[in-house]
């Protein structure tokens, strides 16, 4: 009753199949009376009632009381269909009975739905009025008529080029310019002329075309020879005139700029000196010519700037001396940086043998690129582990 009941709540077909020999160990009383009990659960439901092993006995064998009983059942709407799954008779009956009465079922159903209102309002039937008393019928095009008659009557089909390739072999030659539909067949293996502007060139090419170019190229010497095309200078007016020889010293100068260049010893760019040092003498010399008294140019304060920035310069390089070289002459040159606090030259070669040390592993990692020669990983994990396979294990 479990599976009985959850059938009811399926959108299906309910075949109830009857054992019409009585080998299973029930009688047809029985059969239909179970029937009767669970048909009330497939009340919205298509039903159809499969006599099964027809090929034993038949319902037109059966006794008048159970032939009575199909035939009350039939009456009720109810569909008999005697099959037997030995021979296979009647089984494709109850298939495609059952999706016609299953396909009717849904649309009765969808139609006394609401949706259905909506669905019928959106469409409209146009219906042509006819215009006289002639009658067309619909027209079938003849290939689509010999396609169906080939359907029907399993005609041979249509040999294509995979066939006719599967014949010939190497000896195939695809050739498809053969299925060209042209007026005249003999032009298909024609050579396609080109088009230019929805024209064929081939029409419109002269065959005299080389021996008017001469012609032309004759009578253009002739032209020239006869200064035609010679401009006559004594009809240009004094404008013009002047504009040539402005143009002619542009050219001059520009051409001149050029080779001064050229002459000039560049080694590289030349950056523009904007501002340039004004030299001490020269300002009180400028000064004195224009007027101005420079009695007290000691006291100036340009010059009061240079004596506090040179005593400035002598104190910092007197700090930076150590205390034994304060008394020596300035002649002596400073420590240089990478001796400066070393005993001896021996101390000093083992600092520098230390630093590069110390540099050795920066610049080995800092030649490794997509240009060099370098192995990143000898042994890749995904090459080198994971199961054994069968086989010789010496190389592990």
């Amino acid at each position: 009753m479990q599976a009985i009941t959850a059938l009811a709540h399926l959108r299906s077909a309910i075949l109830y199949v009857m054992d019409i020999s009585e080998q299973c160990g029930q009688s047809i009383e029985q059969q239909l009376e179970l029937f009767s009990n669970i048909r009330p659960l497939f009340s919205n439901k298509p039903l159809i009632i499969v006599v099964n092993k027809c090929d034993i006995k038949r319902v037109s064998e059966l006794p008048e009381e159970q032939q009575k009983i199909f035939q009350d059942l039939e009456n009720e709407g109810l569909t008999v269909i005697e099959t037997s799954t030995l021979t296979e008779e009647g089984v494709m009956t109850v298939k495609t009975e059952a999706c016609d009465r299953l396909l009717v079922h849904r649309v009765e159903n969808k139609m006394k739905g609401n949706k259905v209102n909506d669905v019928l309002n959106r469409l409209h039937l146009a219906i042509p009025a006819k215009r006289d008393g002639k009658e067309r019928l619909p027209f079938i095009p003849e290939g689509a008529l010999e396609r169906k008659k080939r359907m029907v009557t399993d005609a041979p089909k249509k040999r294509l080029e995979r066939d006719i390739e599967m014949e010939l072999g190497d000896d195939y030659i695809l050739d498809l310019q053969k299925y060209w539909d042209l007026m005249n067949p003999t032009e298909k293996q024609d050579i396609i002329p080109e088009i230019w502007q929805g024209h064929n060139i081939a029409d419109y090419i002269d065959p005299e075309i080389m021996k008017k170019l001469e012609e032309l190229e004759k009578e253009e010497e002739l032209r020239e020879g006869a200064g035609e095309y010679d401009s006559d200078p004594e009809s240009e007016d004094e404008e013009m005139v002047e504009i040539r020889e402005l143009a002619q010293q542009i050219r001059e100068k520009k051409k001149l700029k050029f080779l001064a260049s050229k002459e000039k010893d560049i080694h590289g760019p030349r950056l523009p000196r904007t501002a340039k040092k004004v030299q001490r003498k020269s300002l009180e010399k400028e000064m004195s010519s224009l007027g101005l008294d420079m009695t007290e140019k000691d006291e100036t304060h340009y010059a009061t700037q240079a004596r506090s920035r040179s005593v400035q310069r002598k104190r910092k390089r007197e700090e930076s001396e150590p205390p034994a070289t304060r008394s020596r002459s300035r002649s002596v040159s400073k420590t240089p940086r990478d001796q400066s606090g070393m005993r001896d030259v021996k101390m000093v070669k083992k600092a520098k043998k230390i630093m590069k040390n110390s540099q050795k592993k920066n610049n080995r990692l800092g030649k490794k690129g997509e240009g060099d020669r370098h192995v990143f990983d000898l042994k890749p994990k995904h090459l080198f582990s994971g199961k054994r396979k069968s086989g010789k294990t010496d190389s592990r």
